[in-house]
């Protein structure tokens, strides 16, 4: 039997979801209390790893979301975003970028829903060139390569070669610091403290932007769909998934950068 956890902040408003996955045989776990540790605490939690799949209800809000979503990228779970009518900005962003694995409607039915978490388990197949599969009438949305991406075509390979071989010295070591932080956020302060390896000043901070900025253009003339790098106001970088699951995929990459 598969596991599925609802964070959420009213265990009453999740009550039709429940049932209808109870009705596919899945275990529900509805939390509020899981929630709010979770959110406090921001530690390693063996608690997350009895669970395939976490969904975040609408009772969450943006900014929470926004908090939440790379903490659970940590873990081995299918994170869906469970909303009312529509789908946010927020959310849609967090789809492209593969933060989330789904984006399901509340009014999803039975069928819908058994659908969505069965694919969410499979290999990817001859969708893998859509953006995403539309699941229901509604709003209901997921990546069907969210799990696992394709190999490189020898035309992809060569782009991403090229561009790591006229990347600066500088410029490689602040790619090599977002991939080895892996999913998480780096701050500016780190990166600067790490290449220059001094106390940080205003003038590190601009030339850190403004080598991120070179980074992300070089990166544009590769098929990368989103930013090499994911610039999070306030908070610091992070390396775009993709194209850290296809520099670690790839030796040739990997060796380049780490190198470099």
């Amino acid at each position: 039997m598969n596991q599925v956890l609802i964070l959420t902040k009213n265990i009453l408003a999740e009550q039709e979801i429940q049932q209808k996955l109870q009705a596919l045989n899945y275990e529900v776990y509805c939390s509020s209390h899981a929630l709010e540790t979770f959110s406090q605490q921001r530690e390693t939690l063996d608690f997350f790893s009895f669970f395939q799949y976490v969904i975040l209800s609408e009772t969450i809000c943006e900014s929470e979301v926004m908090e939440l979503v790379p903490l659970l990228r940590n873990y081995s779970l299918r994170v869906i975003r469970k909303v009312e009518a529509k789908v946010t900005e927020m959310d849609h962003k967090y789809l492209e970028e593969e933060l989330l694995n789904a984006i399901i409607s509340n009014e999803d039915s039975v069928d819908e829903l058994r659908e969505c978490l069965y694919a969410l388990k499979l290999q990817p197949n001859d969708q893998e060139t859509k953006r995403y599969v539309q699941l229901s009438d509604k709003v209901s949305l997921i990546r069907p390569n969210a799990l696992q991406k394709s190999v490189l075509s020898p035309e992809e390979n060569y782009q991403f070669l090229e561009v790591l071989h006229h990347l600066s010295q500088t410029e490689t070591k602040i790619l090599y610091i977002l991939i080895q932080a892996g999913n998480k956020i780096v701050t500016r302060e780190t990166i600067c403290h790490k290449i220059w390896n001094e106390d940080v000043n205003k003038s590190h901070l601009a030339s850190l932007s403004s080598t991120v900025t070179r980074i992300k253009t070089k990166f544009e003339t590769t098929s990368l769909p989103n930013k090499a790098i994911q610039t999070l106001w306030g908070k610091g970088y992070r390396i775009n998934p993709e194209l850290l699951d296809r520099i670690k995929k790839n030796e040739t990459l990997h060796s380049l950068v780490s190198n470099g």
